[in-house]
């Protein structure tokens, strides 16, 4: 994801995926999540639902440093 920029979508149903169609898997989305390794980017029309996923400024720094 770093090297391509991409980010994780959530659609409508809850499903994340990649913009180039790779689906994610949602119990491996909510493990990166509570371990501050992806970081909320974007959210639903409304507001109250996180819609997309980027690594985090923590991992992103760490990462940029070596």
């Amino acid at each position: 994801m770093r090297e391509t920029g991409q980010v994780i979508n959530v659609d409508a149903k809850g499903n994340p995926y990649l913009m180039d169609g790779t689906q994610v898997n949602r119990l491996t989305l909510k493990a990166l999540v509570s371990r501050n390794v992806l970081a909320p980017c974007g959210a639903d029309l409304l507001g109250q639902g996180v819609a997309a996923y980027t690594i985090s400024d923590a991992l992103s720094a760490k990462g940029a440093e070596s």
